[in-house]
């Protein structure tokens, strides 16, 4: 006995086939663009927005400026300078940065003094909380938040410092 197996080809035409194939290949094309615009969408940075304006005008220094000044904020310090380059307004721009820098390190400085010789001074661990977030020391802030939380947990500065750090 013979087996006899059926041809596919005589009973569906082989353009069905192919179309069927280039149908399959679009629409996986289609799912992979999709899947990649979703994953770039969520990837995207914060100054994302800055990024791109700078992109539309790149000899544009005010959006140099903008873009690093939001990246100096975030403490992303060295692509900040990388970002304004070396002009003279950068320069500048660049120094004054640093200037507050070192100012916010000072008053730090001083109410870590003030803290330390008045433990129950409970705007001095809220203004030490401040500054430390300001330096980018999260940890830190936390801390000195949870010594102004033992002294006085009802406080508006508190709830709202508490509330900003979480």
């Amino acid at each position: 006995m013979k087996f006899q197996f059926p041809h596919f080809s005589h009973r569906i035409p082989s353009r069905l086939f192919s179309s069927l194939e280039m149908l399959f290949l679009w629409a996986f094309l289609i799912g992979l663009v999709t899947v990649n615009l979703i994953s770039v969408q969520k990837g995207r940075p914060s100054y994302w927005n800055k990024l791109m304006m700078l992109f539309e005008a790149p000899l544009s220094v005010p959006r140099h400026v903008d873009l690093a000044s939001l990246l100096w904020q975030r403490g992303d310090k060295q692509e900040a300078r990388d970002v304004l380059g070396v002009s003279t307004t950068s320069l500048e721009t660049l120094a004054k940065w640093e200037q507050e820098e070192k100012k916010i390190e000072e008053q730090y400085t001083f109410w870590q003094s003030v803290a330390s010789t008045r433990p129950d001074y409970r705007d001095a661990f809220i203004t030490l909380t401040s500054l430390a977030y300001q330096l980018g020391n999260i940890d830190e802030a936390h801390t000195w938040l949870a010594k102004a939380v033992t002294l006085d947990p009802n406080s508006l500065p508190v709830q709202k410092l508490r509330g900003y750090l979480q």
